[in-house]
């Protein structure tokens, strides 16, 4: 508390100062000065890769903050900036795919690839708190759902900043503690219009997929697994002899993703941007379009009557426009939105994706062809393998009927800034209104239709049986229509006051701010019914708050920089008397280079001292809603109990970082952060145990967590003449969190870990050991079973010849609860880092992106392409070479034990399942052309530049399966939502290669 009240005492007297002192000169150049988002202009770049990644080195220019810009030259926290030009050269729907590599410190995770639909979660040096970690996200200084965004285009941003330190993001108050992510769009200039257009085409390849094992393979692996369970093989010796021949169709051997999946699908896209102005308006104006296909398969199918084939077609738009109302006030108008349609089958392409794992090549299919069914002469039904899988890929793709689905993101903004010199010289006031709005219709056509299994034998020509039941029939129906939608909306009123001045060798520049927000926001909970979304109880109702914030910036001979911010906000999540908190925070930055005794050095050409300590508040406390209130279900059950006292969570920030230059061209960044809590929302039930009788608990404000870690990056960029420029750049950002206390009740001294969660990183892995000192892990003999501990796993079972050996770390002679020990590290990587080169050499253009982890971990124990006991058994090239009795006798290699038909106690989290999911990706490629300003000219153009660029390259990782993606983590069943920290599962597809080839000219 000392400390907050002496930094308000600090800013209030630098402020009271700057009153008695004021004088009449400006802190800038008045076309420099920004003091309202609405009036910064940007100069364009000549150079596409001004802002590369890691520069550290411009002093000039400003950097967008979000609701205020500063000078380079003052900037005394940690942010990052990257040119819209850079991340255009990622060929991708989704403007999120552009951030991986881009910016260090912000790490990024792409857990599902669906096209135009990908999930990537991203975050901003790790984690602070359990609770929510989203970045806030500011376009054009206004606050941004985080769910309505994507959609912006690079070719329509002047660039990205990522505000990463807790100063930055102090006058944020609630919603700064996650870091902050500023899109700044393109505006308009004075002078002649200049308009700009590109075209371009994209194919796009799964960077890998899983590959089915042919018939026989399948029988062989199915039946050992039966006999290692002890039970009679499903396949006799001539089903597998007849599988081996591969040429009878009624021994089938179908690979159902082949059957399902394109191997490459298209993407085509267009825009154009109209930009100019004079004096009194100044406009820009983008449109832009794309078309997608699907990479699902749509057969055809003879019985039906409609065209379900998956395809997305998006319209996007943007206008801003400046207005010069008179000699004190000017104006700004913005609107910009996205209009995206897309076909699809009734049934979303991840579940249909999903489906494909469920059935054995061995299934024969799709269709019963032209054998008759019984007791009809119908033909051309759907086969499925029984009462327990009833709805193949091939009926969702072709007989489940379609969807259309649209959805709008519209966003209109409108403000004024008044110049009010003539009161106070370099005083400004500005007023906005923001209005955006998101809409989800979804328009859905659903049918039935029959399901057949084979009941003959392989080699027979097939019989069938229908399957239904009497609680479920299945019979082919006519087309039911239906129809879902939702609205939600953010609403923003803001208003500020600007002063920018400088006195000498003094300068000045303040903002202060007031900020209403209402989010009606978009709570997802999955609905394969309807693909859209429900929401339910209070999590319906909008989020308010109230924000006030201001900063203070001190500058001294444009060396020394000192800086105060100080946010205010308030959230209804809270009980009165502690919605409102304050987030105070101090920096300061020093140009040692201006000094006398570096001014000129040759060698040392630009250093740069920053420092920064600041305080982050976060109302982010998952989708539960006033925590501060008791609530009951329908039936007078108590389903939360609420604690008054409740209030959001403080999170204190501290970084030190240095930039510096040698000889101009070779610059250098490093930062080390920690951030630390001791306000973290927990569950109150922690410390009592069950049999207490108390089953609803309050949450509590008693959680203590710390977060730290290093950002360094180096540069070198060098114009060796006219017509060459060189760059290379790399960058690595360490982060590691410690959950230091949860109120975690230990376990007694017969453990040897006797805490699971404090003391170790959020989603720390845990598992059993594997017993190596039998020389493979495995339990080989039957003289081995007998010597191995008592397994207590729950629903798992006893061991089995061929089953892991676990550890008795507990010396109890059982496996057990008190055998599990921590293994790996999180699934969230620890290290992050990126190399960008390339060159300019006359009309040519060269640059790449690689972009790596380290130090991550996931536990790959269950799910397709892992578990072989999944749906009728998929087995992938982990499962080729299983323990099996002669393997083992034979002194065979074995990499996976003994299969099962069902969950074993191998299935158990166990560090032979621990998979490293690090990798090192080529990002991004591209090369590209000008053509001579004679030929551009005979189309009446300034410039017309031919460009190729890719998408993932390759990958190197460490993944067990070639079939497994490090970023996705399984074939089918990844984790998708880190938003709050916890792992669910989804589906999805992998990371796509792409190769991109396109035209852009300017007029």
């Amino acid at each position: 508390m000392q400390k907050i009240k002496y930094y308000i005492v600090v800013i209030c007297c630098l402020f009271a100062w700057e009153m008695v002192n004021a004088q009449n000169d400006s802190l800038l150049p008045e076309d420099e000065i920004n003091v309202l988002y609405v009036r910064l202009y940007v100069k364009e770049s000549d150079n596409a890769d001004s802002l590369l990644i890691g520069d550290k080195r411009p002093t000039s220019g400003r950097t967008n903050m979000g609701y205020y810009s500063m000078p380079n030259a003052a900037i005394t926290g940690a942010v990052e900036t990257v040119s819209g030009a850079t991340l255009a050269k990622t060929p991708s729907a989704n403007l999120s795919h552009s951030f991986a590599g881009r910016f260090i410190g912000l790490t990024t995770m792409e857990s599902s690839s669906e096209l135009s639909n990908a999930s990537i979660s991203k975050f901003i040096r790790g984690i602070s708190t359990v609770n929510g970690t989203l970045p806030l996200v500011i376009i054009d200084g206004i606050a941004c759902p985080s769910y309505n965004w994507d959609y912006i285009t690079p070719q329509e941003i002047e660039s990205i900043s990522v505000l990463k330190d807790g100063a930055s993001t102090a006058i944020y108050g609630m919603q700064g503690a996650g870091g902050a992510i500023i899109i700044t769009t393109k505006r308009g200039f004075e002078g002649k219009a200049k308009i700009d257009v590109f075209v371009d085409n994209a194919f796009q390849q799964n960077v890998r997929h899983p590959e089915f094992i042919n018939s026989a393979q399948y029988a062989q692996m199915r039946n050992q697994a039966f006999i290692n369970d002890g039970m009679n093989p499903p396949f006799s010796q001539s089903d597998i002899e007849g599988f081996q021949q591969g040429n009878n169709p009624l021994y089938p051997n179908n690979d159902w993703y082949s059957m399902s999946v394109r191997d490459w699908t298209t993407m085509q896209r267009a825009g154009l941007s109209v930009a100019g102005g004079n004096e009194g308006v100044r406009y820009y104006t983008n449109l832009g379009y794309m078309h997608q296909t699907s990479p699902m398969k749509i057969s055809d199918d003879p019985n039906r009557k409609y065209d379900p084939a998956p395809q997305a077609n998006s319209i996007n738009f943007r206008s801003n426009v400046d207005i010069l109302l008179n000699k004190y006030l000017t104006g700004y108008v913005g609107l910009s939105g996205n209009i995206n349609l897309q076909r699809t089958t009734y049934y979303p392409a991840t579940v249909a994706y999903s489906a494909i794992f469920d059935l054995p090549p061995t299934l024969f299919g799709p269709l019963t062809g032209d054998y008759a069914l019984p007791d009809t002469d119908v033909t051309n039904q759907v086969t499925s393998i029984d009462d327990s899988n009833t709805t193949p890929v091939y009926g969702m793709l072709n007989r489940s009927g379609y969807r259309n689905i649209l959805q709008t993101t519209i966003a209109a903004q409108a403000g004024v800034t008044m110049d009010m010199s003539f009161l106070l010289k370099g005083l400004s006031a500005s007023a906005l209104l923001a209005y955006q709005t998101y809409t989800y219709s979804n328009t859905a056509t659903t049918q039935n239709f029959e399901r057949y299994a084979v009941t003959s034998r392989f080699g027979e020509e097939p019989t069938f049986r229908k399957l239904g039941d009497g609680t479920q029939s299945y019979d082919n129906t006519p087309l039911i229509y239906g129809k879902f939608t939702q609205f939600s909306y953010n609403l923003n009123l803001f208003a500020h006051a600007d002063y920018n001045r400088t006195f000498g060798e003094h300068s000045i520049s303040a903002m202060a701010y007031w900020l209403s927000l209402t989010d009606d926001k978009i709570i997802p909970y999955a609905s394969i019914a309807v693909q859209g979304y429900t929401t339910i109880g209070s999590e319906i109702l909008p989020y308010r708050r109230n924000d006030m914030g201001a900063y203070l910036l001190y500058g001294f001979r444009n060396r020394y920089f000192l800086k105060g911010d100080l946010g205010y906000t308030g959230s209804d999540q809270f009980a009165r008397g502690h919605r409102y908190v304050a987030t105070p925070a101090v920096s300061a930055a020093w140009i040692a280079s201006e000094e006398a005794f570096l001014k000129d050095n040759a060698f040392l050409t630009y250093l740069k001292l920053r420092a920064s300590y600041g305080i982050n508040a976060n109302d982010q406390l998952g989708d539960n809603r006033f925590l501060y209130l008791d609530k009951y279900d329908a039936y007078g059950n108590e389903a939360q109990k609420g604690n008054p006292e409740v209030t959001a969570e403080k999170i204190r920030k501290m970084n030190f970082g240095v930039d510096f230059s040698l000889f101009r061209d070779l610059s250098f960044g490093f930062d080390y952060y920690r951030a630390y809590t001791n306000t973290m929302l927990i569950d109150g039930s922690i410390p009592l145990p069950t049999y207490s009788g108390i089953l609803v608990y309050p949450k509590l404000n008693a959680g203590e967590m710390e977060n730290r870690g290093f950002e360094a990056s180096v540069m070198y960029q060098k114009q060796l003449n006219k017509d060459l420029l060189l760059f290379a750049g790399t960058g690595v950002a360490y982060n590691k969190n410690k959950v230091i206390s949860v109120m975690e009740v230990p376990w007694d001294e017969t453990y040897k870990y006797r805490y699971r969660t404090e003391g170790y990183s959020v989603l720390q892995n845990w598992g059993y050991l594997v017993d190596y000192s039998n020389g493979n892990g495995y339990i080989n003999t039957p003289e081995e079973l007998a010597a191995a501990p008592i397994y207590e796993i729950s629903g798992m079972g006893s061991p089995r010849l061929g089953d892991l050996l676990y550890q008795d770390i507990s010396g109890d002679g059982r496996i057990d609860n008190k055998d599990l020990a921590p293994v790996g590290n999180t699934l969230i990587p620890e290290i992050y880092y990126n190399v960008n080169l390339g060159f300019n050499y006359k009309r040519f253009e060269f640059s790449a992106l690689l972009q790596g982890t380290a130090r991550s971990n996931d536990m790959l124990i269950s799910g397709v392409g892992i578990d072989e006991s999944w749906e009728q058994g998929y087995f992938s090239d982990m499962h080729l070479n299983a323990w099996t009795p002669e393997r083992y006798a034979a002194n065979e290699k074995i990499e996976f034990p003994a299969l099962s038909t069902n969950i074993s106690t191998s299935h158990a989290a166990n560090d032979f399942f621990l998979a490293s999911t690090a990798y090192l990706r080529l990002r991004n490629l591209e090369v590209a052309y000008t053509l001579p300003e004679s030929l551009s000219k005979q189309v009446s153009a300034g410039k017309i530049r031919v460009y190729l660029n890719a998408q993932n390259l390759f990958t190197i990782d460490y993944m067990p399966s070639k079939y497994i993606d490090p970023e996705t983590n399984s074939i089918d069943n990844m984790p998708t939502n880190y938003t709050n920290v916890i792992r669910t599962y989804s589906t999805g597809f992998h990371p796509y290669r792409v190769f991109n080839v396109g035209v852009s000219a300017t007029f």
